[in-house]
């Protein structure tokens, strides 16, 4: 009989490979954790006064603009991120996840062509920080 992990390595795409392991091997949460982690240390919440979607490449081929946590499709990610993680039940508090409803509603600046707020970048964070506590005391 083939394992599911192997079952799947063939009829997955590569970015979600990790995802599906972990679901298999029941590590979920530790999944989420790594996931908030790096959006919360990997991202910068510098707020430029230009455009950074006009940054380009970097060396290696990677939108220099995906490295701010004020780019619209770092903002969808994470809400996206948050929701699976809602709908996986990793994240089950009701205060937390009333308060990641409240972020993924949220009318973002970037939806009518402005810069992203300080504000903004604070609930980022503030989201990010309550998730990872949340997922560390489980």
């Amino acid at each position: 009989m083939v394992e599911k992990s192997q079952n799947l390595d063939k009829d997955i795409p590569d970015i979600l490979k990790s995802y599906y392991k972990a679901k298999d091997d029941g590590t979920l949460v530790q999944y989420y954790l790594d996931k908030f982690r790096n959006k919360r240390d990997n991202y910068l919440d510098d707020l430029p006064s230009f455009d950074v979607r006009t940054l380009g490449l970097d060396e290696k081929g990677n939108f220099i603009s995906s490295k701010y946590k004020c780019g619209g499709n770092y903002i969808v990610g994470l809400a996206l991120t948050l929701e699976s993680a809602i709908e996986d039940n990793i994240i089950t508090n009701s205060e937390l996840i009333e308060t990641i409803q409240k972020f993924r509603h949220h009318n973002f600046n970037y939806y009518t062509g402005k810069f992203t707020s300080k504000q903004e970048i604070d609930m980022i964070n503030n989201v990010l920080k309550n998730s990872i506590q949340n997922l560390e005391t489980r």
